[in-house]
């Protein structure tokens, strides 16, 4: 049997798996959880408690100066807004790490100009779905500006979507169809 930590890291390498997979982590990505105890366990070379990655969809988005626009159901989690760090500078101390985090407030995302996004959460189930929702936000959002005005969901709709969201194992479904794509 696991012990805790143990089970966080397996758990930690099949999100990677799944990121990996489906474009969305790249070599320079990483993954990060906060322990119960306060320690940070981390794949390597990354500031602590971030959880970073850089698809092309996110850094365009960012780039024109545009958050993630509510226009698809993936996109629900995000209607409170994803600010941009409008810095391409790479975060590599504490002081453009408080930058990040001021900038993403009490938001669970945050784009990084012409670097990728940043997204967080307190479980790594919801953590891999967010980062896989943004960044297929970001790529519908992309497809749809050329065909003229975006209609968005409104704060209501968002709010009644991510309700159902919040329930216990509402992610166990879409989590393990990704895992079912990278486990043999």
């Amino acid at each position: 049997m696991l012990d805790a930590i143990e089970a966080v890291k397996e758990k930690m390498v099949l999100a990677c798996k799944v990121l990996q997979k489906q474009r969305v982590l790249d070599g320079y990505g990483h993954l990060t959880a906060r322990l119960s105890d306060g320690r940070i366990l981390s794949t390597p070379h990354m500031p602590p408690g971030k959880v970073h990655y850089h698809p092309d969809e996110l850094v365009a988005v960012a780039a024109a100066g545009q958050g993630i626009k509510v226009i698809a159901n993936c996109g629900v989690h995000f209607y409170r807004g994803t600010p941009i760090y409008d810095s391409p500078v790479l975060i590599r101390n504490h002081q453009l790490g408080d930058k990040v985090a001021a900038t993403l407030g009490d938001r669970n995302a945050v784009l990084l100009r012409g670097h990728g996004g940043t997204v967080v959460s307190n479980n790594l189930d919801t953590l891999l779905r967010l980062g896989l929702d943004l960044v297929r936000s970001a790529r519908i959002q992309i497809m749809a500006a050329p065909l003229g005005a975006l209609k968005t969901h409104s704060q209501d709709e968002c709010e009644q979507m991510v309700k159902s969201h919040d329930r216990p194992n509402a992610n166990r479904r879409y989590i393990d169809y990704y895992i079912s794509e990278v486990v043999d």
